[in-house]
C-alpha cells in the first residue's frame, strides 16, 4: 500500500488526484485524507474567484478607461489583471481560514512521514541547494549529514523539510519563513519531542524521537542555518 510520504507527493503536485492507492491509503490515514482535502480546497478558493473575475470581464463589467483616453487597453491585460486579482483573493481567503495549533500540525506533518527519518545517505549539495536556494537559506558544515530534502506543503505554504543526523540523533528541521512565533513553541506528542523558535525569517521547527537533550539540538540547528539577506 502507497505510504504517507508517497500520497503527499502525488497530492502535493496534483491536489485532485485519485486512483486506488490513494483512495485506500485516505481510507486508512485521516491525517492525509484531511491534507489532500485543504489542498483541494484552497484549489477550489482560487478557482472560484478566478470564475467570479472571468464572468464580470464576459459582462463588460471591467474597470471603466479614464475619461478622455484615445485608446482602450488590449483586452488581454485586463484579463491577465482580472487572474492575479482572482489568485490573489483565493490565497487570500485560503490563508486566513481557521487553522490548527502550530504544534499539531508540525507534529502531524513530522508523523506522516515516517520514512523520511529513516535513510542514512547523505543528500547530494545539489539536490540540498534546490531545496533550499529558493529560501534564500544554506547549511553551514559541521552540523551533520543531510539524509532527507524536499520542499512541502505546509499550512499553504511550500516549505523546506531536511532530516539532519546529529551526534544525538535524527531530527526534522521544517524551515517556516510564512510563521512567525513571539517565543518558543515546545512539541510533545505521538513519541516525539521538538520545538518551534522564532528566526531571522519566521520560524524553525526541529523535532526528534528520545532526544535527550532537545535544547542543545536545537541551538546547534539553529545556528547552522545561514537564512541570507
Amino acid at each position: 500500500m502507497m505510504n504517507c510520504l508517497e500520497f503527499r507527493r502525488h497530492v502535493g503536485a496534483e491536489p485532485s488526484a485519485s486512483g486506488t492507492g490513494i483512495e485506500a491509503h485516505r481510507a486508512e490515514c485521516p491525517a492525509c485524507a484531511r491534507y489532500q482535502d485543504e489542498l483541494r480546497a484552497m484549489d477550489s478558493l482560487i478557482g472560484r474567484a478566478l470564475a467570479v473575475d472571468a464572468a464580470r470581464i464576459r459582462k463588460g463589467d471591467a474597470p471603466a478607461e479614464p475619461a478622455g483616453a484615445t485608446q482602450r487597453r488590449p483586452r488581454w491585460l485586463a484579463l491577465a489583471a482580472s487572474i492575479v486579482i482572482g489568485i490573489s483573493v483565493g490565497l487570500a481567503l485560503w490563508l486566513s481560514a481557521p487553522r490548527p495549533s502550530l504544534a499539531r500540525e508540525v507534529i502531524g506533518h513530522v508523523a506522516h512521514e515516517p520514512d523520511a527519518m529513516s535513510g542514512t545517505a547523505p543528500i547530494a549539495t545539489a539536490a540540498l541547494a534546490g531545496v533550499l536556494d529558493p529560501e534564500g537559506t544554506r547549511l553551514r558544515p559541521g552540523l551533520g549529514d543531510v539524509t532527507f530534502a524536499m520542499r512541502c506543503v505546509f499550512e499553504g505554504h511550500v516549505v523546506p523539510h531536511l532530516v539532519v543526523r546529529t551526534a544525538r540523533g535524527p531530527v526534522t528541521v521544517l524551515l517556516l519563513r510564512h510563521r512567525s512565533v513571539g517565543e518558543q513553541v515546545r512539541l510533545a506528542e505521538q513519541g516525539y519531542v521538538g520545538v518551534v523558535l522564532p528566526a531571522p525569517h519566521g520560524s524553525i521547527a526541529i523535532v526528534g524521537r528520545d532526544l535527550k537533550d532537545l535544547d542543545s539540538v536545537a541551538q546547534q540547528v539553529f545556528e547552522a542555518v545561514d537564512w541570507g539577506s
